[in-house]
């Protein structure tokens, strides 16, 4: 049941948990050495600098370091689609060439006294920002995801 679901923990051994505590001390052992390497003696410690800043990376831009389409996504996140083209107000477009995506600057009205589909009236995700254009497109909504709230839950 959790391969269904996911889990929001990385799975790391302990070694590589304490690999990624010295890599961030490697990163950052003071501000005004944050984003430099000045020398390496060895790649080891190259490879521990490239982890910390990976690893800070992630802190800072509250990403969690999953699968997003896993279910339990749906618990820690919410969609920001600011700025996306999610409907028009036109029926279904043949192709995405016919169709005159997002043309206005408002939300397209619900009419819950229609009794005919949201759909049927109305072409949704005609750019195919969401869930694209071919098979290969179909995830592209986890791009909106962001943490709600905006802390990390790892």
């Amino acid at each position: 049941m959790a391969q269904a679901f996911g889990s929001l923990k990385e799975n790391l051994y302990q070694s590589d948990y304490i690999r990624r505590k010295i890599g961030k001390s490697v990163y950052c052992n003071a501000p005004s050495y944050c984003n430099q390497i000045k020398s390496a003696n060895s790649y080891n410690t190259v490879n521990l600098f490239n982890l910390g800043r990976y690893s800070r990376n992630l802190e800072a831009n509250h990403i969690i370091a999953i699968n997003k389409t896993n279910l339990i996504m749906g618990q820690y996140t919410k969609s920001n689609l600011e700025g996306v083209c999610t409907a028009i107000p036109t029926p279904p477009c043949i192709s995405i060439d016919s169709c005159v995506p997002c043309a206005e600057k408002y939300p397209v009205p619900i009419n819950s006294e229609d009794l005919n589909p949201f759909y049927w009236n109305n072409t949704l995700d005609p750019l195919g920002e969401l869930f694209g254009n071919t098979q290969c497109g179909e995830l592209n909504y986890t791009k909106y995801m962001v943490l709600y709230p905006p802390t990390n839950p790892i």
